[in-house]
């Protein structure tokens, strides 16, 4: 007599309910995942991921570290600037910011208004081991790579807490969190939907 192994249960794979329409922001500290969990959220939605340090990269025909060590980090915020108000103002996407976009005040001003902001918010240790993997951290350059992250954090979580959504990010798969994702981006826009609803139109108003 055979024996049927029994099939194993896949997780369901989360969709969302309600139409986008404008672009999610990724935020959160180097390392936290943007551009690999940004990119698979976006395959998902059905939409296009873009990266801002490589769009901002492709303008200036040189990379981050060389425009920071060139130009200095004043100079690349500008045109972090310019590049994120260009690429929130075509449809949406999926936008992964640098580590510090959010520190600036109007390109924060300019996430909330105009896009979903989630922050990818990762555990320091994870964030040690993932960015010693590649060189190509300016601000990771001058000291004990675990001490500048702290204290960036220390600086930066508390602004990074501004955003709509937060969705842990730790050793888990990368599945795993375009889902979480999802499954609160579901939440936010049911959220917004009700006030839309709930909002009458004037010139529906009795007088």
């Amino acid at each position: 007599m055979k024996r049927y192994k029994k099939a194993k249960k896949k997780s369901p794979s989360a969709r969302l309910r309600y139409p986008l329409t404008k672009s999610i922001s990724l935020i959160g500290l180097m390392g936290s995942g943007k551009t690999t969990v940004g990119t698979r959220l976006a395959r998902k939605l059905g939409i296009s991921f873009v990266d801002s340090d490589a769009e901002i990269e492709i303008a200036a025909d040189h990379t981050v570290s060389e425009i920071f060590e060139k130009f200095g980090e004043e100079d690349f915020r500008n045109g972090e600037r310019k590049v994120i108000k260009r690429l929130i103002s075509e449809k949406p996407n999926v936008l992964g910011t640098g580590g510090g976009a959010f520190m600036d005040r109007v390109t924060r001003r300019r996430l909330k208004e105009k896009t979903i902001t989630i922050w990818l918010k990762a555990d320091i240790d994870h964030l040690v081991e993932r960015t010693s993997r590649r060189n190509t951290r300016p601000l990771l350059r001058a000291g004990n790579p675990e001490e500048i992250l702290r204290n960036l954090a220390k600086k930066r979580y508390p602004v990074y807490g501004q955003a709509v959504i937060t969705v842990e990010t730790g050793a888990g798969p990368h599945e795993k969190v375009v889902n979480d994702i999802i499954w609160k981006l579901n939440q936010y826009l049911a959220k917004e939907k009700k006030k839309q609803d709930n909002v009458e139109p004037t010139h529906n108003r009795q007088p």
